[in-house]
């Protein structure tokens, strides 16, 4: 896609509420793109053409929001699922989150927001997506779902589980959608100074969204499968 192309696309950015999300959709939004956002409480005033209310636990919340953005617009281009949780949003403490330490259900709410969640949205926008141009899913991971690198590091088992179960079906639905011409790619934020990621992390969140912002802007279809950093490179699996 030529930049001018880049900047007239109708994309849906999940988690605009705060964070890495509402970044997104600020810089998305301000270079001429129609951006709508959920959010499972009120959005700020940032410029959004649309927004719905969506909570990615529940089944019916998600068919209800695509019902909602199809009334708002006939078509997308790009689908960014940017919320995300870890056990800690499920009442698990800052410190006790190993692979024995959580209760099942806990682990599985993790992993129904995660992966669950996201597989549901796109499914049930995959109409407005058919009628994109060159449209694009981009699935936001995390290093923590590299089997290489959560065999050394991440504190919370079920967000680094979640996060290599949203690879797989990544993976899968880039499989099942490359005949459609539509993409889907995983991508690593890095690790960025958000509510989960902490103050200690060396990337902040304009840092991260202006990376992830250019990287979005140079995929096709041939990138579909691939699991990236925030800067377009590869991530090890």
């Amino acid at each position: 896609m030529t930049t001018e192309q880049n900047h007239g696309r109708r994309i849906f950015i999940t988690g605009v509420g705060r964070g890495l999300g509402l970044a997104l959709a600020q810089r998305f939004a301000a270079v001429g793109n129609t951006v709508f956002g959920s959010a499972r409480g009120v959005t700020p005033d940032i410029g959004l053409t649309g927004r719905v209310t969506m909570d990615l636990a529940d089944e019916q919340s998600i068919i209800a929001a695509a019902n909602k953005l199809a009334e708002q617009t006939d078509s997308l281009d790009l689908l960014i699922n940017c919320a995300g949780v870890d056990a800690r949003a499920f009442g698990a403490s800052e410190h006790v989150r190993g692979i024995f330490d959580l209760d099942a259900a806990t682990f599985n709410a993790v992993l129904n927001v995660n992966a669950t969640g996201p597989m549901v949205l796109t499914s049930a926008v995959l109409p407005l997506l058919r009628r994109g141009s060159d449209a694009m899913v981009v699935n936001v991971s995390s290093q923590l779902g590299s089997m290489q690198v959560a065999a050394r590091n991440g504190r919370d088992a079920a967000y680094c589980v979640s996060k290599a179960a949203l690879n797989m079906v990544s993976v899968k639905s880039a499989a099942a959608l490359a005949p459609e011409g539509i993409g889907v790619v995983m991508l690593h934020p890095g690790w960025v100074q958000t509510d989960m990621g902490g103050e200690n992390a060396p990337l902040t969140v304009d840092q991260s969204a202006d990376a992830i912002v250019a990287s979005i802007d140079n995929l096709s279809l041939a990138d579909t499968g691939r699991f990236i950093r925030w800067d377009g490179y590869d991530h090890p699996w």
